[in-house]
C-alpha cells in the first residue's frame, strides 16, 4: 500500500467519523495502521491513529510498537532512522496516554534498546502513566547512576533523568523516593531539579520512614533538606514528630568534621526542635536530647531547646529544665553574671510556667530565695511557682 494511499484512507476516514461508530472508526484506524508497510506509511497511520484520543486503538498502537521494536535493525540511518524514531515517539505517548498496561513489557523494550533519549525519555513517561510498578526499581536504579556523574552527552542524560522523573512521579512508588532526592540537587539543569522535587512531594503522601532512612546515613546539608521535606509532606503529625526527634538526636550524635557542619547541625537541631515547640506536649522520650542540645548548643540555640522543653510539658522535661535553672542560679551566687545568663534565666522560668510540673517547685524556689536576681527574673520566678501544678 502506497504512502498516498495510506493519506487517502486516512483522510476518508476522519470525514466520514461523523456517522461511524467510534469503535468501527478506531478498528479502520488499526487496519490502515496494521497494512501500512514502510516506516513513512506507519508514522501517517500512526499520527492519526493516536489522535483519536480513543483508547479503543490502544490494540492497534501496541501492535504497531511490537512492529517497530522489530524493525529496528533494518531501518537505516538518516531521513528514515528520524521518521522511525517519531513514529516510536508517537506510538509510546499514545499507549501512554491510553494507559494501556498490557504495553508494558514493549515499552521497557524500548526504553533497554533504542539509542535515541528522546525515545528512551517517551518510553519511560509511558511506562509511568501506565504505572508499570513492576519497573519501578529498574528506573529508580538507572536515576540513581545518572545521578552518580554527568552523562558524557549531557543533554542525552538530561532527557533520560526528565523521562525517569515523571515516570517514577506518576508511579508513586517508594523505591523512587531516595533517586528523586538526589536528583532534585544533581549535576542536571535547573528544569531538571526543580521537577524532581516537584516530584518528589508526589511520590508518598506519607514519606517519614523513607526519610528516617536518609537521616540515619547522610551528611548535614542533607540532613536538613531531609527534614525540611518532612516537615512540608501530608504526613501525620506523628510521623513528623518521630523525623524531627530523629533529626534531633542524629543532629546531637553526628561528629562534625569543620566549623560549617558545626553550624548545619545546630540548624538542623534548630528547626527540629521548633518543630516540637509548636507540635505541643510530648512524652517526654526527647527531653534528654532536649537538654544536650541545650548544653552543646549556641545561644540562640538554648533559647529554642528551653521553649521545647516548655512546651513538652512532661515530668522529664520539667526535670531537665530544673537542673538548667539550678545551674545558672548556682553561678549567679558564684559571681559568675552577665546578661546572656539574665536572658536565659528568664526565657527557662517563662517556659517553666509553660511547663506546669511540679518537679519545678526546688529549682523555682531556688531562685526566689536568692536576693541576687533582678525584680524582673523574681517576677518571672514568683509566676512560675504559682503556675506549677
Amino acid at each position: 500500500m502506497s504512502t498516498m494511499k495510506i493519506m487517502a484512507l486516512v483522510i476518508a476516514v476522519a470525514t466520514a467519523s461523523v456517522t461511524v461508530f467510534a469503535d468501527e472508526t478506531a478498528r479502520v484506524y488499526g487496519i490502515i495502521l496494521a497494512e501500512a508497510e514502510t516506516v513513512d506509511q506507519k508514522y501517517a497511520a500512526a499520527t492519526s491513529a493516536a489522535s483519536l484520543d480513543d483508547p479503543t486503538i490502544a490494540p492497534y498502537l501496541a501492535d504497531a510498537l511490537d512492529w517497530a521494536l522489530g524493525a529496528r535493525s533494518s531501518v537505516k540511518p538518516g531521513p528514515e532512522r528520524e521518521t522511525y524514531e517519531r513514529l516510536t515517539r508517537v506510538l509510546l505517548k499514545g499507549l501512554g496516554e491510553a494507559k494501556y498496561s498490557n504495553s508494558a513489557d514493549s515499552a521497557m523494550r524500548a526504553v533497554d534498546d533504542s539509542p535515541d533519549p528522546l525515545t528512551r525519555a517517551e518510553a519511560l513517561i509511558a511506562l509511568g502513566s501506565m504505572r508499570a510498578v513492576e519497573y519501578a526499581e529498574r528506573i529508580a536504579l538507572l536515576l540513581r547512576d545518572l545521578n552518580n556523574q554527568p552523562t558524557e552527552d549531557r543533554d542525552a542524560g538530561e532527557k533520560l533523568a526528565y523521562g525517569c522523573v515523571l515516570a517514577l512521579e506518576k508511579m508513586r512508588s517508594p523505591l523512587g523516593f531516595s533517586p528523586l532526592f538526589f536528583a532534585s540537587e544533581g549535576w542536571y539543569s535547573k528544569r531538571i531539579r526543580e521537577q524532581a522535587e516537584t516530584s518528589l512531594a508526589l511520590v508518598l503522601e506519607d514519606p517519614s520512614d523513607a526519610i528516617a532512612a536518609l537521616l540515619a546515613v547522610e551528611t548535614p546539608p542533607r540532613l536538613i533538606r531531609a527534614l525540611e521535606l518532612e516537615l512540608r509532606s501530608t504526613a501525620p503529625a506523628a510521623g513528623k514528630a518521630r523525623i524531627a526527634a530523629l533529626a534531633l538526636s542524629r543532629g546531637i550524635s553526628y561528629s562534625p568534621r569543620n566549623r560549617t557542619e558545626q553550624n548545619q547541625l545546630s540548624e538542623l537541631r534548630v528547626k527540629a526542635m521548633n518543630f516540637m515547640a509548636s507540635s505541643g506536649p510530648g512524652n517526654g522520650s526527647t527531653a534528654v536530647d532536649l537538654a544536650e542540645s541545650y548544653r552543646i548548643g549556641t545561644f540562640d540555640e538554648r533559647l529554642v531547646a528551653l521553649k521545647a522543653l516548655g512546651a513538652e510539658k512532661s515530668a522529664q522535661s520539667a526535670r531537665a529544665m530544673r537542673d538548667i535553672i539550678l545551674e545558672i542560679d548556682s553561678a549567679q551566687r558564684a559571681g559568675v553574671v552577665d546578661e546572656s545568663r539574665n536572658t536565659l534565666m528568664r526565657s527557662a522560668l517563662q517556659n517553666a510556667a509553660i511547663n506546669g510540673n511540679k518537679e519545678l517547685a526546688p529549682a523555682i524556689q531556688t531562685v526566689l530565695i536568692n536576693s541576687g536576681w533582678s525584680s524582673g527574673v523574681l517576677t518571672l520566678a514568683s509566676a512560675a511557682q504559682k503556675a506549677l501544678q
